[in-house]
């Protein structure tokens, strides 16, 4: 049984003899750094006080306490100057600025830090500690987090956010102790943020049309800015604005072609992935414009810091483009690489000059790093070693791996106990050279999320997870019990309404074929979590309880439940029944691990892979070579079509098969040519391309059918994976 954090025995002598109370243990997250809990509480009350005893500035952190504790108890508290129920005090020989210590006795609760920030965070813990009847366990804390830097970035260029949302997660990031806010403001499919000096950055370039016609966009007045920078301020979050450039920059060339390398014209892009089109690196009116862009952004920001992106930025127009081979040629650079570095320490000299730290994108060290910019990696797939090689160089790092903080990817892919275990430190680093490893922030890019419902979804819990990892430290072997105080989280998420997504993988559903009768088997992976199902034709959920019988083709649904609410997404299958059900199945290589799914299996199981979604559990990837699926049946088979399906997210390294071929057997060994199927034959739904092989006449007495998928070969110039093996992703082969 899981309690919120621990239980533990209160023995107490009665009538001679012995009796137990158990007492839970509030949920903390993240877990202060020292702790001793008492054995009793102390009881807030009508009347209760707050004194806050630092009268010389503002009272960081104190409305919005107050209004969490009314939400919880319905208490009003009242402030006094002096001796309240609770004592808030300014320590000033405490040096760490984030730093608290937190007492609560039988009759009073202390607050003690050496600034109001401290102050602010043993608040926060302090209302972890409140229960809705207004006890509070009696206890000792001293705390200080590990990391100066524990951040989260929204892309709200891919989708718009309002400043109401965004404040809504400036609350919760307060609450879990996250301290900095980076705002990435701008990218090819949309400018957010007013600029006097160009106006049509936001009477043109925050709107694009969409494949179905429609209009999207929005953007930021200044005003909204320094708002929203004035309410984080009261939270302790410094906000760090980002300017992408000098690639993902289409949506501003759409409306200032003339600081491209072709001239245009452009449109903000309707699409995901790396646009080639970016700003012209041997234009001196491109520094210009970009000089006067950040010179109205900084000011709106008191951070001391101004993120310029830098990321996947292809060559390819700098390379055809005379302007630049000719600053090439003038500054004496060896390739478009250190064109990149000149133009991102051209940038830096004027974040510098207006008394900025640059940060950029892991990119900004190709062609060479300055001694003063901070990086920020995300790119761990690239250079396992990177932060290390950074670090040595003298340059603080932001920690921002795709494997544990690149909270768009779905929960199967980084689930929450892969961000618990999440250290931002190498192993082995001396601590000379680790205190360059400021901290990390997790990644929230909007391609899949496309409202604040869904930002909830892949956000939490997995915020939890790395603010523990960012305050605390995590612990080997720590995860059970860090999962116990997650689920005691769960009430104050759904009190303030957050609509968040499972800790991990939420079932295994699998399919098999017994002597005609087809099943689906569904598997709870979570403890707690009952599992429904609604039939295709259905309205309400069923219950599972064995394995399902199918016995014609359609649409079954899937979903979690933790009593009567929904946990995790519902999942949504179509099942075709065919000819290949029955058959056995060989690959000529196996898929990548990551994308195995149930195995070979995956390709006759009946599932259909989803148009949207690679990483549904019923795409298989491939990488770097031909696929060959050979089916084999006992009994020979009359057959009349074949139908696969490919998938196709370049953004993500996937490509169609160059081609399709299909081959049969009357007897297991001799395969014979049926055609071969290119890509002009293929029909759009989504992302998937179909491929059908439709017989004239059909064929009879066959034993195998053979399908041979060829690889889409290397990834295309101007991807940032250029030369790179491209993936393959294929589904159900349908034998009809």
């Amino acid at each position: 049984m899981k309690l919120n954090l621990f239980t533990i025995l209160i023995v107490t002598l009665l009538l001679g003899g012995c009796t137990e109370q158990k007492i839970d243990r509030p949920s903390l997250i993240p877990l202060p750094q020292n702790i001793t809990w008492g054995d009793s509480f102390f009881k807030l009350k009508k009347g209760v006080t707050i004194a806050y005893q630092n009268n010389n500035s503002e009272k960081l952190g104190l409305s919005k306490f107050k209004t969490e504790v009314n939400e919880l108890t319905g208490l009003l508290l009242k402030e006094v100057d002096i001796d309240g129920d609770i004592t808030l005090q300014i320590d000033n020989n405490t040096k760490e600025i984030e730093a608290y210590t937190l007492d609560v006795s039988s009759n009073k609760i202390k607050i003690t830090a050496g600034t109001e920030r401290g102050l602010m965070y043993g608040l926060e813990t302090l209302i972890q500690l409140i229960s809705k009847s207004g006890e509070v366990p009696l206890v000792t804390i001293s705390d200080t987090p590990k990391f100066a830097w524990r951040g989260m970035m929204l892309d709200v260029s891919r989708h718009f956010f309002t400043t109401d949302e965004i404040k809504e997660y400036l609350d919760l990031m307060a609450h879990y102790k996250m301290n900095k806010f980076h705002w990435h403001l701008t990218e090819d499919q949309g400018w957010r943020i007013e600029i006097k000096k160009y106006p049509k950055l936001t009477e043109n370039s925050a709107w694009r049309t969409e494949k179905d016609g429609s209009k999207y966009g929005g953007f930021y007045t200044q005003e909204e800015i320094k708002d929203v920078v004035a309410y984080a301020q009261k939270r302790g979050i410094e906000v760090i604005p980002e300017i992408d450039m000098p690639g993902h920059m289409v949506a501003a060339l759409a409306s200032y072609p003339e600081y491209s390398c072709t001239g245009g014209p452009f449109e903000v892009w309707n699409d995901w992935g790396v646009n080639m089109d970016v700003l012209c690196a041997g234009n001196e009116d491109t520094y210009t414009f970009i000089e006067n862009i950040l010179e109205e952004v900084m000011p709106l920001f008191p951070s001391n810091y101004m993120h310029i992106g830098g990321d996947e930025c292809p060559k390819d127009r700098w390379k055809e483009c005379d302007k630049c081979q000719a600053k090439i040629k003038k500054e004496g650079l060896v390739d478009e690489h250190q064109l990149q570095s000149f133009y991102i320490h051209q940038i830096e000299k004027i974040v510098n000059k207006n008394g900025k730290k640059m940060i950029g994108w892991d990119e900004i060290l190709e062609g060479g790093l300055s001694e003063t910019a901070t990086v920020q990696l995300w790119r761990d797939f690239h250079d396992q070693d990177a932060v290390r090689k950074i670090a040595l160089m003298g340059n603080d790092v932001i920690v921002s791996p795709t494997g544990m903080c690149y909270f768009d990817y779905d929960i199967e892919t980084t689930d929450l106990e892969q961000v618990y275990n999440y250290n931002p430190i190498p192993k082995g680093l001396s601590p000379a050279i680790a205190k360059h490893i400021v901290g990390g922030e997790c990644t929230l890019w909007s391609e899949r999320i496309p409202n604040k419902e869904r930002l909830d979804f892949q956000t939490f819990p997995r915020l939890l997870a790395l603010s523990e990892a960012l305050w605390t430290g995590t612990k080997e072997g720590g995860y059970p019990e860090f999962y116990d105080r997650v689920l005691g989280q769960y009430s104050f998420l759904d009190r303030k309404g957050v609509a968040f997504g499972p800790s991990s993988k939420v079932m295994n559903i699998t399919t098999e074929e017994i002597d005609g009768r087809f099943t689906i088997a569904i598997e709870p992976l979570i403890e707690g979590v009952e599992i429904k199902y609604k039939p295709a034709n259905s309205s309400s959920y069923i219950p599972y309880k064995s394995p399902i019988t199918i016995s014609s083709s359609g649409e079954i649904k899937f979903q979690g439940f933790r009593g009567d609410k929904p946990y995790g997404e519902e999942k949504k299958y179509t099942f075709i029944l065919h000819k290949g059900n029955s058959a056995k199945i060989n690959l000529s290589v196996p898929p990548s691990k990551k994308y195995a799914c149930i195995g070979e299996r995956t390709l006759i199981d009946s599932r259909i892979g989803s148009a949207t979604s690679f990483k549904d559990g019923n795409w298989q990837g491939f990488v770097g070579s031909d696929v060959e699926a050979t089916l084999t049946w006992n009994k020979p088979q009359t057959i009349k079509a074949i139908q696969v399906n490919a998938f196709e997210e370049l953004g993500s390294w996937i490509t169609l098969p160059k081609d399709v071929e299909f081959y049969y057997s009357t007897d297991g060994k001799d395969f014979k040519s049926l055609e071969k199927l290119g890509q002009e034959n293929k029909e759009q739904k989504g992302q998937v391309w179909t491929k059908e092989l439709q017989l004239v006449s059909k064929i009879e007495n066959v034993k195998s059918i053979k399908v041979v998928y060829k690889s889409g070969g290397l990834l295309p110039k101007g991807h940032p994976g250029e030369g790179n093996s491209s993936y393959i992703f294929i589904d159900e082969i349908i034998v009809k």
